[in-house]
C-alpha cells in the first residue's frame, strides 16, 4: 500500500501541464479501444464522471483537464448535471465494471484507465481520501 501512497505523491505534485501530457498519452492508448467497442466512448464517459464525482464534486480544474486531453465535447454545465444525476455508489460501481470489463480484454487498458482516473482525481492538487478509495477499488480484480 506504500506505493499507492507514493504514487498519489507524485500525481499531487505535478503541474496542470504534465497532468494534461500524462492523460493526452493515456487517451490515445483509451480512446481506439472503447471506439473499437459497441458503447465504449459511453463506457469511458462513465469512468470519466466517476472520477469526478468521487469526492462529490466536479471542479473546474478536473473538467478543464479532461476537456484539454482529450477533446471530447462534454459541456462544464452537462458533464456537471450528468454527475449530478448519477453520483453515488451507482456510478462508482459502474466505473469499476468498466475498467474490469476493458482489463478482461487488454490488461494495458485497464492499468491506463486506472492512471487517467488517477491523474484527473489529482486535478486539484490533491487525492482526498474518497478518491483515493475509487482508485484503490478499479484496481482491485
Amino acid at each position: 500500500m506504500f506505493e499507492f501512497q507514493k504514487l498519489c505523491k507524485e500525481y499531487e505534485g505535478l503541474s496542470y501541464d504534465e497532468r494534461r501530457v500524462i492523460l493526452t498519452e493515456l487517451s490515445s492508448v483509451i480512446l481506439p479501444a472503447t471506439a473499437a467497442i459497441t458503447g465504449g466512448t459511453e463506457s469511458f464517459e462513465i469512468l470519466v464522471l466517476a472520477s469526478c464525482a468521487a469526492d462529490g464534486k466536479l471542479s473546474v480544474e478536473e473538467y478543464s483537464l479532461f476537456k484539454d486531453a482529450t477533446g471530447l465535447d462534454i459541456s462544464f454545465d452537462a458533464a456537471k448535471e450528468a454527475i449530478s444525476a448519477l453520483k453515488g455508489k451507482d456510478l462508482l460501481e459502474a466505473a469499476d465494471l468498466v475498467v474490469d470489463a476493458f482489463g478482461a480484454l487488454d490488461e494495458s487498458i485497464k492499468e491506463a484507465m486506472v492512471s487517467f482516473c488517477l491523474c484527473l482525481c489529482s486535478a486539484d492538487g490533491r487525492i482526498s481520501i474518497h478518491e483515493r478509495a475509487f482508485i484503490k477499488k478499479l484496481i482491485k480484480e
